[in-house]
């Protein structure tokens, strides 16, 4: 086959009869309204010869000097068709004049020098100047018309040229544009029906965040170095077609040699992954093999687009191939897209409840509402299927809404039947969470319904939070002043959950059980949820933990503080009918732990940074601690600073079983542990003796005062005093 070489500045010989005629019937519009000639010449005799010649064919313009028609340039140049230069003028002269143009850009306007000299050195220097031709005085109004009409067609086709190719190529890259890497595809597939072709996409993970981190300019080189390095690889092949057709997304178009096209892929990956050392860029490659030459070149290059999908933000997975899988589920998609108005108009989305179970009771507390979509036909479409369709297509936003009007309908249907229901919990998509009247349109639509607040609880994933943290948190604000309780779905799945939760203030924390999943034998994972239950205690966040499968996960979560669990364990999502039947028949649970005012203030006071609260605590000189008991164990909340000289920086010593405990005498151990358990409300303080280990293994004999302060995340809290007997 022969090197095909379709990426290329088009050359004037090379445009079409149709473009040549757009000309023609341009220059007879102009027939209509004279084109203007601008003469600058100090000789205002010199000026009135030529103004006789020209005035039947033009309109003149006249400057005395090069500033002068500098000026009338700047302020008419769309108007003026070519400019009569003198070389010798005050003020300005003509070489002065062409510096002054060339700077601001006006190299396509015809400049024809008017000069008294003859020859080829005279010639020579004047063009040399950038001037586009030269006319030798005295003035022959035959040569005069003819080099000026030749200057100034050739002036227009060097336009219509560079016009042409800034509507086919890419301003930012200098490759073709999607429209132009279209048409040459199709024309080179067409004119190849014996070879194969293969449509490459190659574009970047997560672009617009590289863009946000280096900034428009940095990104801007990165796109302009991948095409270069698309434009050095398509000479391995010998055909291509290339270009950019938006963003980060570029497209070539090659024969199909897979060897070769392994090789192109590697040598783009490579180069592209070695661009920044200090930042992974991944590129993603999405490949369609034309089998079908009767789909058009954008259903094919859709078709690599939808091969690309399949691995990105999937790490060392870089290229997709398209395949009759793709097509299936294209058309599967398809079909839902062709559906969606409809079902929803026929009711067919329903609301399926899975109930939320009290840890402490056994007793369910509320439910969290969840889409079913069930076809006449089809039977029940998995959410997994059709939900992130509707993310991307934005009818998430009109089903978010029916699924909140139809809770609140049911909301209003119990309370009509005298029950006294516990809040149900319904999501908000990314796309509604961007919605600035968000908090209005629900407090309407519960307003509407007459249904307070306080039932209908909102849930957003963190990740949600995660896109776009500043507006996430004005939201938030908004629909917790409206008076609703919103819950942080998914907490841990993201990348910033502490900063998030620092800095978002929700009201409940919704944990996945999948957290445990994986292979941890060390029971690392187990010691981070239970470090995020009691941190979320301490933040005054009740937590449910979802997806409780097993009653050993459900022990586990209960040893270690947990209120709330939601899962097959307890309870499968279920039609409306059932969980009806449930809340009748079940006790309902007293619902989320509201804290006092006390333990508020408490909370408040064990955390804060206070300096004068800081050198109280230190200027204590016998070790002091804010301990948290759970009935087992004691884990100290806040030490000073001679605690960890004697015990050691960063120790648990508050053990009350194993072999690492700092009282070693088991009596002393029991009767200490005791006296934990008895403080509280009705004996707030006592005082215990032991012997205790200090950091280096010594042993001493101290008094332990204890003094009860109150209750926090949901465990008692003891302030502690060593003091020498």
């Amino acid at each position: 086959m022969p090197k095909i070489c379709y990426n290329r500045c088009v050359r004037v010989e090379q445009i079409t009869e149709l473009n040549k005629i757009d000309i023609l019937c341009a220059d007879e519009k102009m027939e209509n309204k004279k084109r203007k000639i601008l003469i600058i010449d100090d000789q205002e005799t010199n000026r009135e010869i030529l103004k006789n010649i020209l005035v039947n064919d033009y309109d003149i313009l006249e400057a005395e000097n090069g500033r002068a028609g500098l000026d009338i340039l700047k302020k008419d140049r769309e108007e003026i068709s070519a400019v009569l230069l003198d070389i010798v003028m005050p003020v300005m002269d003509g070489f002065g004049f062409m510096n002054a143009i060339h700077d601001i850009k006006y190299d396509d306007l015809p400049i024809i020098v008017l000069t008294g000299s003859s020859g080829p050195e005279a010639e020579d220097k004047t063009l040399s100047l950038g001037a586009w031709d030269f006319i030798s005085k005295p003035y022959q109004p035959m040569v005069l018309q003819a080099r000026l009409k030749n200057a100034i067609a050739r002036s227009q086709m060097e336009m219509f040229t560079r016009m042409k190719h800034l509507a086919e190529h890419d301003m930012l890259t200098g490759l073709h544009n999607r429209n132009r890497f279209f048409s040459e595809t199709k024309e080179m597939i067409d004119g190849s029906p014996e070879s194969g072709f293969a449509i490459i996409r190659v574009d970047i993970d997560q672009f617009s965040l590289l863009n946000s981190f280096w900034g428009a300019k940095a990104g801007d080189e990165l796109l302009k170095y991948i095409a270069g390095r698309l434009e050095k690889y398509s000479a391995d092949f010998p055909a291509s077609t290339y270009g950019r057709i938006n963003a980060d997304v570029f497209c070539i178009c090659v024969p199909d040699d897979r060897r070769r096209i392994d090789m192109f892929i590697e040598k783009m990956k490579s180069d592209i992954i070695k661009y920044n050392e200090d930042y992974y860029v991944k590129p993603t490659f999405g490949i369609c093999i034309v089998n079908d030459r009767n789909l058009s070149v954008e259903s094919m290059y859709e078709q690599a687009s939808m091969a690309a999908k399949t691995c990105k933000e999937k790490y060392n997975m870089y290229v997709g191939i398209y395949d009759a899988n793709l097509k299936e589920k294209s058309f599967r998609e398809q079909e839902i897209v062709n559906e969606m108005q409809n079902s929803l108009d026929a009711g067919e989305f329903v609301p399926y409840l899975q109930p939320k179970y009290d840890l402490k009771t056994n007793k369910p507390y509320g439910a969290e509402a969840l889409v079913r979509w069930i076809h006449p036909v089809k039977g029940i479409i998995s959410p997994g299927e059709f939900i992130p369709i509707f993310e991307r297509n934005g009818f998430i936003s009109k089903l978010d809404f029916y699924m909140w009007n139809s809770v609140c309908e049911l909301l209003r249907k119990w309370l009509d039947a005298g029950l006294n229901p516990a809040p149900i919990s319904v999501n908000i998509s990314r796309a509604n969470m961007y919605n600035p009247n968000i908090a209005k349109l629900l407090r309407d639509l519960v307003n509407s319904h007459g249904i307070p607040v306080e039932l209908l609880n909102l849930e957003l994933t963190e990740s949600a939070y995660m896109d776009n943290p500043d507006i996430m948190k004005e939201i938030v604000y908004r629909l917790r002043e409206t008076g609703f309780t919103v819950m942080m779905d998914d907490f841990g799945s993201g990348y910033s959950s502490l900063n998030t939760l620092k800095d978002i203030p929700v009201d409940v924390l919704k944990i996945d059980m999948k957290f445990l999943k994986g292979d941890d034998r060390t029971g690392r994972s187990e010691r981070i949820l239970s470090s995020m239950i009691r941190m979320a205690g301490w933040l005054n966040l009740p937590v449910i933990v979802e997806g409780v499968e097993t009653k050993q996960q459900a022990e586990f979560l209960r040893s270690i503080g947990c209120g709330f669990v939601q899962g097959f364990y307890f309870a499968r999502p279920m039609p409306v009918s059932e969980y009806e039947k449930l809340i009748c028949n079940e006790e309902k649970s007293p619902g989320l732990p509201q804290r006092s005012e006390n333990e508020m203030q408490m909370n408040e006071t064990i955390w804060s940074t206070d300096p004068i609260l800081d050198f109280l605590f230190n200027h204590v000189h016998r070790p002091l601690a804010v301990c948290e008991f759970d009935g087992n164990e004691g884990y100290p909340l806040r030490v000073n600073e001679s605690f960890n000289e004697f015990f050691g920086y960063g120790e648990n010593v508050m053990k009350f079983s194993g072999t690492d405990t700092f009282v070693k005498d088991r009596e002393q151990l029991k009767a200490l542990h005791d006296l934990l358990c008895r403080i509280g409300p009705d004996q707030p303080t006592g005082f215990t003796d032991c012997r205790i280990e200090d950091r280096n293994g010594k042993e001493h004999q101290r008094r332990i005062l204890l003094d009860y302060l109150g209750t926090g995340s949901d465990q008692k809290v003891v302030l502690l005093l060593f003091q020498k007997q």
